[in-house]
């Protein structure tokens, strides 16, 4: 396969912008693609079970990436230190990724334009109703 042609961007495309934002959740595939790897040399019940036996494992390593933290801030609770359980919430926050923060900014923007939309459809409405109401009156 050519590095120039479509059929070789594809895998990466698909790599690259459906992968997530944490690495830890290509552990259970690199496990499993690897434990079937080393399991056809035995055969095709040997490279199920390595598959099987490599998700697993690779399950294992992303959950043990995703609660790093857990065990300080079990600590933490237990002697009700305030400060270290702010400071690592603090921590936690500062640790999203790009896309995270991103789609956060994009989320406020969104908010924004509806609310400027609710408020383009209801003040004329609301005004309209004065004025009619005034002249009603006179």
């Amino acid at each position: 396969m050519k590095p120039w042609t479509p059929s070789f961007f594809l895998p990466v495309l698909v790599l690259v912008l459906l992968g997530g934002c944490s690495k830890a959740s290509f552990y259970p595939l690199a496990g499993s693609v690897g434990g079937a790897t080393i399991g056809s040399l035995g055969g095709p019940g040997a490279a199920a079970g390595g598959a099987a036996l490599g998700w697993g494992v690779g399950e294992g390593a992303k959950l043990m990436e995703e609660n790093k933290g857990l065990a300080s801030k079990v600590k933490a609770l237990s002697e009700g230190d305030v400060q270290k359980l702010v400071q690592q919430q603090l921590n936690e926050e500062m640790d999203n990724g790009f896309f995270d923060s991103m789609l956060d900014e994009i989320y406020g923007f969104l908010k924004l334009c509806l609310v400027g939309v609710i408020l383009w459809n209801v003040v004329p409405l609301i005004y309209t109703r004065y004025v009619h109401n005034k002249a009603q009156n006179k």
